[in-house]
């Protein structure tokens, strides 16, 4: 048994890949566009090692359901056979962007390691913030107006609103400046001309938390949002 892992290590060493990344949906749809995905090896310690650089920095884009292949290549290990771990970073226009690492171990050239990641639409992660903004509402309703639990209701509606707001404009501005470059013209025209009614109604759907900080969110969160939708 000693024989064959030592064998298996020698000749995979210090290689990782080649690994075939499929995207499924929660959901089960099948979206128009592509997803992005960004591969990279960060340093980690395990195994009695820790990498020393960074590396395996790959963009590559793939349909729902459809696997797509990352190249085999040799990481900058101090312990070439240890686990290497690499983060892939899946983004999509209807879809909550998120980063998905795997630890790796070392495997022949001929023997492919299959990954299957699944991803939440982006209003199921709205939705989320959206309900620990409720519960704050309704622990002042539920509370006598000069309470701790009224008032401890009201600071949790504002800052799950506030975190709300700044979760619909960290998406738009990822999709702006990461996603949307990787594509053709062409294709970039038929995302933004597709998401950009979509994008615009979730921005002034939490038209009370344009504010940056709590301090300015408790003044501000009954006003109008002042900051104008920049778009995609």
């Amino acid at each position: 048994m000693t024989t064959s892992c030592t064998t298996l290590f020698d000749k995979a060493h210090g290689y990782r890949g080649p690994i075939i990344v499929t995207i499924e949906t929660e959901d089960g749809s099948v979206p128009e566009f592509p997803f992005l995905i960004k591969s990279a090896y960060s340093e980690s310690c395990g195994h009695s090692s820790c990498g020393i650089d960074f590396g395996y920095k790959y963009f590559k884009t793939a349909y729902a359901n459809e696997p797509i292949t990352f190249p085999r290549e040799r990481l900058d290990l101090l312990q070439p056979n240890a686990y290497a771990s690499i983060e892939f970073t899946v983004t999509h226009p209807n879809y909550h962007h998120r980063g998905f690492p795997r630890g790796f171990a070392p495997t022949d050239a001929d023997d492919p390691i299959h990954v299957t990641f699944t991803v939440k639409p982006f209003t199921e992660q709205m939705n989320k913030v959206a309900g620990w903004a409720e519960q704050g509402k309704v622990m002042m309703q539920n509370a006598a107006p000069d309470s701790n639990e009224h008032f401890n209701g009201k600071m949790q509606l504002w800052q799950e609103r506030f975190n709300l707001g700044k979760t619909i404009k960290r998406h738009i501005t990822v999709i702006k400046t990461f996603y949307l470059p990787h594509f053709s013209k062409r294709m970039q025209q038929r995302v933004i001309e597709k998401y950009q009614p979509i994008f615009r109604a979730w921005y002034y759907g939490v038209p009370e938390t344009d504010c940056w900080d709590m301090v300015d969110c408790r003044k501000q969160i009954l006003k109008p949002r002042e900051a104008e939708y920049e778009g995609l």
